[in-house]
């Protein structure tokens, strides 16, 4: 009996020994959720860096193609016409957003009208033109100088 009754004791220790070194259900839904918040968070973070990326290459090549098109008219000594809309500069397939323009005299921006083009002439100017470019992510304002065809100015707004 003796022994039976040290048996016992030696089981009932080992129960509570294992209770001791697990979790309980509810401390582990608890630890999955703080998880799964975690990862909420960070992964809106890096959405809302890529789409502010997106918008930044974007301007980056109006920029480029602008500069481009008045070498073009330098080069070949001809007029060189860049049409006016989302598509023109080659940035439709990262940059979904929306492109206005406002030229010279014009007090807002506006979208392009169709079959509206900016000018690269062969002396080496271009129209002073604006460019606004709105995006998930903000919206980038970029004013072209007409004898680089460089931006002038750039004016970043990054929601959020």
């Amino acid at each position: 009996m003796l022994f039976a009754q040290h048996g016992v004791r030696h089981s009932s220790f080992a129960i509570r020994h294992s209770r001791a070194a697990g979790f309980t259900l509810l401390e582990i839904i608890v630890a999955m959720s703080l998880c799964i918040l975690i990862i909420g968070i960070a992964t809106m973070s890096i959405s809302g860096v890529r789409d502010e990326d997106k918008l930044r290459r974007a301007a980056a090549v109006i920029e480029t193609t602008a500069r481009q098109n008045l070498l073009q008219a330098l080069n070949s000594q001809q007029t060189v016409r860049m049409e006016l809309s989302a598509g023109a500069f080659g940035a439709s397939e990262e940059f979904s957003g929306m492109l206005q323009v406002r030229r010279v005299g014009e007090n807002a921006f506006r979208a392009p009208k169709r079959g509206e083009a900016w000018e690269f002439s062969p002396t080496g100017i271009c129209e002073p033109i604006e460019v606004r470019l709105s995006g998930t992510a903000g919206q980038i304002e970029i004013g072209f100088d007409p004898l680089t065809a460089c931006a002038k100015r750039k004016s970043i707004q990054v929601k959020g």
